[in-house]
């Protein structure tokens, strides 16, 4: 029977500086994977990589901007320089918009959630499918979100963005299967973690009525979402892909 055993592969991890990206190296670091992870901060990548080192995990790390498609490139060479491949990729970096209504927004903003959550989804997507199709075998997991899935109020350009997400994963599973590259989505709800601490700050969100809004009367943990990664990345899960996975205590099934 097949286990959640990473070790020997290599994965890579977008917006791996803090946060769930943070969190989600830390477990694959555990289940023995070689990580190549990034982050647009420089000095929080490095903190990670260093720790991670330190517990013995081979580890490629640099800082850059998902959306520039010169530094994505260089790094997914320099991994496979590093490593000679690349087997999973979890492309998890990503911006939330500031919670207004829409008509209220400026265009700035779109275009902030443009740059990060689409065109650097795509990018990283790009170089990581023309590297695992040169060996017929590699795993991509792209973070989207609830608001993927449906409404978002007061999240209008963040839930395009995501929905976007969802298209680029759908139709490059499509593409790819073929070749033995399993292409999927995870949707997480409401968690708690930074994105949502930053949000509650700044918003002026409560995190309880929030939590008492779901089914499950509560948030998701980073964990939680974490362990979805593990399960969703790795070969005892082998047929899916082009699949969209909510992790939302069942707020879509209201």
């Amino acid at each position: 029977m097949q286990t959640l055993d990473y070790n020997d592969k290599v994965v890579m991890i977008t917006g791996a500086g803090s946060g769930m990206g943070k969190l989600a190296a830390q477990n694959f670091s555990k289940a023995g994977a070689i990580l190549a992870i990034c982050d647009v901060n420089k000095a929080n990548i490095e903190a990670v990589a260093a720790q991670l080192r330190e517990e013995g995990c081979e580890v490629l790390a640099s800082a850059f901007d998902v959306s520039d498609e010169s530094l994505v490139q260089k790094f997914v060479a320099d991994c496979l320089h590093c490593f000679d491949k690349i087997d999973v990729a979890i492309n998890n970096a990503g911006v939330l918009q500031p919670i207004a209504r829409t008509h209220l927004l400026d265009l700035e903003i779109l275009d902030m959630q443009y740059k990060v959550n689409i065109k650097g989804v795509f990018t990283c997507m790009k170089h990581q499918i023309t590297a695992m199709k040169e060996v017929n075998n590699g795993v991509i997991l792209n973070l989207s979100s609830v608001a993927g899935l449906g409404a978002a109020a007061n999240l209008s350009t963040y839930s395009a963005s995501k929905h976007a997400v969802i298209g680029l994963t759908r139709s490059a599973a499509v593409e790819y299967g073929r070749y033995g590259i399993r292409i999927n989505a995870l949707c997480p709800s409401h968690v708690d973690s930074p994105m949502m601490d930053s949000a509650e700050k700044e918003s002026h969100i409560n995190k309880e009525n929030i939590a008492a809004a779901n089914p499950m009367k509560r948030l998701a943990t980073m964990q939680e979402i974490v362990n979805a990664m593990l399960w969703l990345c790795s070969d005892y899960n082998s047929y899916m892909n082009g699949t969209t996975i909510a992790i939302d205590g069942g707020l879509t099934a209201m």
